[in-house]
């Protein structure tokens, strides 16, 4: 039962990367990308010294099993502990919701990411989860908050965009999901691997409903060439950094 937070913070790890008079959630461009090919692999890791658990690392790997015009399906599969959820459980504040939420939200990703939980064993819980997107070369969309309904896609950047650009998502609970553009690099700054390349930074917020000031703000870092390359999660005055090494770096 413990096991979301887990989710709630991988699901996010995929590569999950116009014209302003657009829908800003319509997406066009090419479908075939460097990073969205049938056995693309994209490495994603989070620093368990972050939350205090010594020099340890959560380590997933996500492929892509089909695209079928842009629309594309990665599978994925992690292994934690009971010690490794609670203290991420406690760390993020999740711990002390009201069990009635922590059961909706754990709910909501399961059907969402397709989950399939297996915690017979305390010390060895896998956790497999299946991700879609819509991937091209004018940007990323993804399904997970319209809980894999592929007539609502909700866009997580165009490589077009500008700050202050905007996409905004109400899902069926209430919630009002929205991404801004807050940054564009002029110059290549962003780390990855012994590299430094251009990002555009998308910050996720919940504005209004029941998840309001409940589950913090989600940044996501994005390249054109690589897709999502970075993620930042930001509750209680504190930041977890989760890194992401593309297919085709």
């Amino acid at each position: 039962m413990k096991t979301f937070p887990i989710l709630f913070l991988f699901v996010f790890l995929f590569f999950i990367s116009c014209n302003t008079t657009e829908d800003p959630n319509t997406l066009s461009g090419d479908p075939k990308t460097e990073f969205s090919n049938v056995g693309d692999t994209t490495t994603a890791w989070f620093d368990l010294r972050d939350i205090g658990l010594g020099n340890k690392e959560i380590v997933v790997d996500v492929a892509v099993v089909s695209n079928n015009n842009g629309i594309v399906t990665s599978r994925g599969k992690l292994v934690v502990d009971t010690a490794i959820t609670h203290k991420i459980d406690t760390t993020l504040g999740t711990a002390t919701l009201p069990e009635e939420i922590k059961k909706a939200i754990r709910e909501k990703f399961i059907r969402a990411f397709n989950a399939k939980i297996d915690s017979s064993d305390k010390n060895n819980i896998k956790i497999e989860f299946e991700i879609k997107s819509k991937v091209t070369t004018e940007g990323i969309q993804d399904f997970h908050h319209s809980e894999g309904d592929l007539s609502k896609p909700f866009t997580l950047v165009k490589y077009s965009a500008k700050v202050g650009d905007k996409y905004e998502f109400k899902d069926n609970q209430g919630n009002k999901f929205v991404r801004e553009v807050t940054q564009r690099s002029t110059t290549d700054d962003y780390p990855i691997g012994f590299w430094l390349i251009k990002v555009i930074v998308v910050e996720e917020t919940i504005e209004e409903g029941p998840y309001k000031d409940l589950l913090g703000k989600i940044t996501y870092y994005t390249n054109h060439k690589f897709g999502l390359v970075g993620v930042k999660y930001e509750i209680n005055g504190k930041n977890y950094k989760i890194n992401i090494w593309p297919p085709n770096l």
